[in-house]
């Protein structure tokens, strides 16, 4: 079934998701300058409120699993050589993903064309023959599998799992979605205590066997990087400290605006200017480098004048 509307209701990051130049697959701009995609779509120029914004040259950061091995997710930053969109950060889930629980897919994929009816050895398959090119759209799933370990190459990805299920099944969502070709790199949002939060990123699908390679069956499965589990990794490469949701400076106060220190959200440096300017922070600091010198020269004096050994 069709969305009713062309935007989901009560949805703040619409616009945050995007796409590659040219017809590309999709990214997902976070905020602040940066953008996230799948490792094997790549940077590149993206769009953003109706202008293109190029990559920023060296800025290609690989989401890294604890060993060390590549997972399917990058970020980079965009150049500023004008400003960027007024909009807000992507909150990325801190939790990771709950069997059963619904969320809504966006991406630049295929669209539906027409519907086959093929024959298998279980019976009749609907075949969902996708469009020769991609368009925005919505669509939503349940998450049928929880903790996956994808591997693509010589990427490994912890990964959740959506199915592609049929109309009336107990498992179904009224706007039953399967993802297609031009939706790497598109979101997977998650509705917690009112807030929309970003929990995963798609990047590949398996088919039912038999089944056409151009279309999707039931059955078919989305496989979503869990974007809970690299939380810390994405954003060491895309917050500023003043707005990474640490207390970096220790003074029990967090990110702008509610740290002193931080004069905006892309400030690298939380300590408070205060204290800098403080006076007598300077003069202990100072007596404090007079002891250490004085020690050390005593230190060196007394090692001078040490008689020698004989024999």
């Amino acid at each position: 079934m069709e969305p009713a509307s062309a935007v989901p209701p009560d949805f703040p990051y619409w616009h945050h998701v995007t796409q590659r130049r040219y017809d590309g697959p999709t990214v997902i701009y976070l905020g602040n300058g940066y953008a996230l995609t799948a490792r094997h779509v790549g940077m590149g120029e993206i769009f953003l409120d109706g202008e293109i914004f190029e990559p920023e040259r060296g800025s290609k950061r690989t989401i890294l699993n604890k060993n060390g091995t590549a997972a399917d997710a990058m970020v980079f930053s965009l150049e500023d050589e004008r400003p960027f969109p007024d909009w807000p950060v992507v909150p990325i889930a801190t939790e990771p993903p709950r069997d059963g629980e619904d969320v809504v897919l966006i991406g630049f994929g295929r669209e539906r064309a027409r519907v086959d009816e093929l024959e298998d050895d279980q019976g009749p398959l609907f075949s969902f023959r996708w469009t020769d090119r991609g368009a925005k759209r919505w669509a939503t799933n349940r998450i049928s599998s929880t903790f996956d370990v994808l591997a693509q190459g010589k990427m490994t990805s912890r990964a959740f799992v959506l199915r592609f299920d049929e109309p009336y099944s107990q498992h179904a969502t009224r706007y039953e979605a399967q993802a297609a070709v031009g939706d790497s790199g598109g979101g997977v949002f998650v509705e917690r205590d009112g807030e929309w939060q970003l929990l995963g990123l798609m990047v590949s699908v398996s088919g039912v066997r038999n089944a056409p390679r151009s279309g999707a069956v039931y059955g078919d499965r989305t496989y979503v990087v869990d974007l809970s589990h690299y939380r810390t990794e994405v954003l060491r490469w895309t917050r500023a400290s003043c707005s990474n949701e640490v207390d970096d400076d220790g003074d029990d106060r967090i990110d702008f605006p509610d740290d002193p220190g931080c004069d905006g959200p892309n400030d690298r440096n939380e300590r408070d200017p205060s204290l800098l300017s403080d006076p007598s922070f300077w003069i202990a600091g100072s007596a404090s480098l007079g002891i250490v010198a004085v020690a050390g020269f005593a230190l060196v004096r007394v090692r001078r004048t040490r008689p020698a050994k004989t024999d």
